[in-house]
């Protein structure tokens, strides 16, 4: 297919396969830009909401699928992380006066609307739903491709989907394309071949130019990128963010190399293959600083992320109060853990962000320390937004807790932040107002070879 064959068929990839439902007809719970979007989804029938922590994406996806169960008659599954099927089903469905069912096993499937985990999916049999929602559905891509592509096919033949995620990470066309392939959408070698470009110097695929203009005029029709109420036209009243106040911990370590073969000192410029083999020599440094911090507010609540098992060993050496939870925990567990945290009865939580990273509010505290840091930006940014986020009443401390050996981590994460800020203003004065014509109802479903719209600026 060429690049004209392809404008005079797009019209197949924006077909609108849902409801038409009435904003009014919405659960009252919700304010009006998001029964806007709620309304938005369920008309396209499959799609995604990626929008920024704390905007309220849990009760959307509920109402999604209150509305699916109603016009349907069948039943829906919400797939979510560990720890935030719980906090769903116990905490945020009653607010909006639903049941949800929290399920492990095929048998335990009731009617209506029902949770389970991503890491327990293969024991239900997903031929059951009519619908399906994917919370935080970011965390595909921590998946091998084998899960992944797993996950696809269990709902392959699902007629009602939805996604919702916070942002897409910087650049990162991959994600918005297996979302696109979870879907129904496009398959992901489908949408490489029409809108990218394979650069063998890089050994990474770029967009091609001729292409760029239709790839986010697709990318809009069937996802919502929203980082406040105003991108679709709405108040941000209610929706400022708090003060952040981010403190960079460097300190003093050994730097004599214990192989005096390889030179007298580490080679501080770590690559991303070897910094695991120094974070490890690091770790009773920066364990030493955390407790540190902590004492000298020791009434506060603190939100402690590790990346290894070592280093939440050390910080329980030093902080015997601290209560821990590892991937190894029973799900009781976790739950029970989470919960505490929030009542504030757990004064100090250390986690993994692949544990409570993604989708859990912890906004009854106001302190996050990082006990090292590891090159994906999306965990950092997940784990900050636990606490930064639309909700939090305080001023937000952050402390990164690094080796001096370790900076070049630090340097990854605020370049990739740096990317991010840039790849969202400009996503949004590219976007916002086919955004708000395409939530309105306006957008035309015939596309126009000559039709164009502003160029994100990071492209």
């Amino acid at each position: 297919m060429n690049y004209q064959e392809f404008l005079e068929n797009k019209n197949k990839f924006v077909t609108s396969k849902g409801f038409d439902i009435p904003k009014e007809e919405l659960s009252d719970k919700l304010f009006g830009w998001q029964k806007v979007c709620v309304s938005w989804a369920l008309k396209k029938g499959k799609s995604a909401l990626f929008e920024a922590c704390g905007l309220g994406k849990t009760f959307q996806q509920l109402e999604w699928a209150n509305q699916i169960c109603k016009q349907t008659g069948g039943n829906v599954l919400i797939v979510a992380p560990l720890g935030v099927a719980h906090q769903t089903a116990n905490e945020e469905a009653p607010k909006l006066n639903l049941k949800v069912n929290l399920i492990r096993t095929t048998e335990e499937i009731k009617s209506g609307i029902n949770i389970t985990n991503y890491e327990i999916l293969d024991q239900i049999d997903t031929s059951k739903f009519i619908g399906v929602v994917l919370d935080e559905s970011s965390i595909l891509k921590n998946f091998t491709g084998k899960i992944r592509t797993k996950i696809t096919n269990c709902f392959k033949n699902t007629p009602y989907k939805l996604c919702c995620t916070a942002t897409p990470a910087p650049n990162d066309y991959m994600e918005l394309l297996n979302h696109a392939d979870f879907l129904g959408i496009m398959t992901t070698a489908q949408a490489l071949s029409i809108y990218f470009i394979n650069d063998m110097k890089t050994g990474t695929w770029r967009l091609k130019g001729h292409a760029t203009d239709e790839f986010w005029k697709w990318v809009c029709n069937w996802a919502l990128n929203i980082e406040k109420p105003s991108d679709i036209g709405f108040d941000n009243k209610g929706y400022d963010l708090p003060k952040l106040n981010e403190y960079e911990e460097i300190v003093d370590v050994d730097i004599i190399n214990d192989d005096l073969t390889q030179g007298l000192f580490r080679d501080i410029q770590m690559s991303a293959t070897s910094f695991y083999k120094e974070k490890k020599k690091t770790i009773n440094s920066r364990a030493k600083r955390v407790k540190e911090i902590i004492d000298n507010n020791p009434d506060e609540q603190y939100l402690i992320w590790v990346d290894m098992n070592e280093e939440a060993d050390k910080l329980k050496e030093l902080i015997p109060s601290a209560v821990e939870v590892r991937g190894s925990d029973k799900i009781s567990f976790k739950e029970e853990a989470s919960n505490k945290f929030k009542t504030g009865e757990i004064k100090v939580l250390i986690s993994k962000p692949k544990i409570f990273g993604y989708g859990m509010n912890f906004q009854n505290c106001h302190n996050v320390i990082f006990c090292g840091l590891t090159y994906s930006y999306e965990n950092y940014y997940q784990a900050l937004r636990r606490v930064y986020r639309f909700g939090q009443n305080s001023e937000v401390n952050s402390y990164i807790v690094l080796g001096v050996t370790e900076k070049s981590i630090l340097e990854n994460i605020r370049r990739k932040e740096e990317q991010q800020r840039r790849m969202k203003n400009s996503m949004s004065l590219s976007v916002k107002d086919l955004q708000q014509l395409e939530v309105n109802g306006h957008v035309k479903e015939k596309v126009h070879e000559n039709e164009t719209i502003l160029l994100p600026k990071w492209i």
